[in-house]
C-alpha cells in the first residue's frame, strides 16, 4: 500500500507495478494524480485522504504487509504512520520525511524506516564536492554520525605506518580496511598500504579531518 502519489510516490508505484506478484493499493487525495496512477498501474486507487483512520480501514490497512507513506506533507505522513501502526498493526512502514527535523517524529509515530530525500541529496552533493577524496556511505545528522570511505593514494605520507601510530581525531575510528578484493579488520598493528580503501566512522568534522590526514601529500 502507498499513501501519496506525488513525485516520490509515483516512482515507487511504477517500480512496484513492474512485478505481477504485488497487489498494490494507492491512496491519493488529488484526482489528477489518481488519473496519472491509473495510466501506469493496475493498482486499486482510492481518491481519499490516507491520513484518516476511516480511509485506512476502507483500504483494509490491517491486511497489508508493507505501507509506504510518501506524501509531500510531513504532518499527514506522521498522522498516517501513527494510525497505521497503532490502530491497524501494519507490520512494516516506510515513511518519507520531507524535512530532516521530522525524522524523529516519524520514528516515534511508528515508522520502521524513515527516508529523507533532503539528506540523500546533501550526501550526493557532498560526494560530488569531495572530488573522489572520499565517499559518504551513511550520514545521520541527528546522531552527528558519518561513515565514509577513502582510498590511500600512492604517495601518501602514512603508507607503512601502523594504525595505532596515526594521530586521528578522538571522535573518528577506522572501521574496516578493504585490500586485494577482501577486507581486513583494523587491528592496531595493521600497516596501511597504497590503494587501501579505508572505512571511517565518527562525527562529520572528525571524519573529514581524518580523510585529509590519510591522503596528505598525495600531490607532493
Amino acid at each position: 500500500m502507498i499513501i501519496g502519489a506525488g513525485r516520490i510516490g509515483m516512482h515507487l508505484i511504477r517500480y512496484i507495478s513492474m512485478s505481477d506478484d504485488n497487489q498494490l493499493t494507492v491512496i491519493e487525495k488529488k484526482p489528477e494524480r489518481c488519473r496519472e496512477v491509473s495510466n501506469v498501474s493496475d493498482a486499486t486507487i482510492l481518491n481519499e485522504d490516507g491520513s484518516k483512520p476511516d480511509i485506512l480501514k476502507k483500504a483494509e490497512a490491517s491486511q497489508t504487509d508493507l505501507l509506504l507513506v510518501a506524501t509531500s506533507d510531513d504532518r499527514a505522513n506522521i498522522t498516517a504512520t501513527r494510525h497505521a501502526k497503532k490502530e491497524f498493526g501494519v507490520p512494516r512502514i516506510i515513511s518519507v520525511a520531507n524535512s530532516p527535523k521530522n525524522k524523529q517524529r516519524l520514528t516515534e509515530a511508528g515508522a520502521d524506516i524513515v527516508v529523507c530525500p533532503v539528506e540523500l541529496a546533501l550526501r550526493d552533493l557532498e560526494n560530488l564536492l569531495a572530488q573522489d577524496r572520499s565517499t559518504t556511505l551513511i550520514y545521520r545528522p541527528e546522531l552527528d554520525l558519518r561513515v565514509a570511505e577513502t582510498t590511500i593514494p600512492l604517495n601518501a605520507t602514512l603508507i607503512g605506518k601502523k594504525i595505532h601510530e596515526i594521530k586521528m581525531p578522538d571522535k573518528c575510528r577506522v572501521a574496516l580496511v578493504c585490500r586485494d578484493n577482501t577486507y581486513v579488520f583494523p587491528e592496531p598493528e595493521l600497516e596501511l598500504k597504497s590503494g587501501d580503501r579505508v572505512l571511517l566512522l565518527g562525527d562529520a568534522p572528525s571524519v573529514a579531518r581524518t580523510v585529509e590526514l590519510l591522503r596528505s601529500d598525495e600531490t607532493a
